[in-house]
């Protein structure tokens, strides 16, 4: 049999549908790796994006235990916490928090002031998802916290200031220092009422910086998590109220008694 004989013996048209087949799985394959890159690629120069940022992570339903605030606090210069009331996490740490300001560390602590229509409003929310216990007041645990650390801030290891404008997330500022390094790490809760705040998750960036970086210098040039934080905490800081509104609560309790 000759060349030609055996060309125009075969079977062309399964060599054909062959043929097409290997195209058409070819042509899936590549597609679907073609799709898996260029996500791949994606989620790459996303992430690569958010850390130029100074994000560090993102952690689900993230609450701190009290270890983790145990390392927090070691070798920790200053403690910039900006909460509605932070009853929960002055509570359930005062030990560690006692421990780190008696060496040294100090807390800059931003909360709500005291009986204030936002304060009411909010109450009311947790109350109708039944995530506040009946007769119990934000007012009150920011009263407690007050209490509960009246020694550090009348000795000048703790400093809390009363904020009375708009809802604000809930975030901690860790400075720490070791040797020549100092880092800055952040911890910001994206929460909204009236979902709790354990339940939510948390953005976390970290910076590190030397003596020739200016430790910890805000960098206002550029887009930074951190620094924004920073930002914000200092400018609410200067304009929050200093004390609690304590004539605010003796007109809440008149009006309570004439009602």
């Amino acid at each position: 049999m000759n060349i030609i004989e055996f060309i125009m013996n075969l079977d062309w048209k399964k060599i054909v549908e062959s043929v097409l087949s290997a195209l058409l799985a070819s042509g899936i394959i590549g597609g679907f790796g073609y799709l898996i890159t260029k996500k791949i690629t994606r989620d790459f120069r996303i992430a690569k994006e958010m850390k130029s940022y100074g994000f560090k992570g993102v952690v689900a339903k993230k609450k701190h235990s009290t270890r983790e605030i145990k390392k927090l606090c070691k070798n920790t210069k200053r403690l910039d916490l900006l909460f509605i009331s932070g009853i929960g996490f002055f509570t359930e740490n005062k030990t560690v928090l006692e421990n780190a300001m008696d060496n040294g560390m100090k807390i800059r602590f931003l909360c709500s002031q005291t009986y204030t229509s936002f304060l009411s409003d909010l109450e009311e929310f947790e109350n109708k998802e039944e995530l506040r216990k009946p007769d119990t007041s934000i007012s009150t645990e920011i009263e407690d916290v007050t209490e509960k650390y009246s020694k550090y801030i009348k000795n000048g290891q703790m400093e809390i200031r009363y904020y009375s404008t708009q809802y604000r997330l809930p975030f901690m500022l860790v400075y720490k220092k070791n040797k020549n390094v100092k880092t800055t790490k952040a911890f910001l809760r994206v929460t909204l009422p009236p979902y709790n705040w354990k339940t939510n998750f948390v953005l976390i960036g970290e910076r590190k910086t030397t003596k020739k970086d200016g430790f910890f210098k805000t960098n206002n040039d550029e887009i930074d998590f951190i620094s924004m934080m920073e930002k914000h905490f200092d400018c609410v800081w200067e304009v929050a109220d200093r004390e609690m509104d304590r004539k605010q609560e003796i007109k809440n309790t008149n009006f309570e008694v004439k009602s």
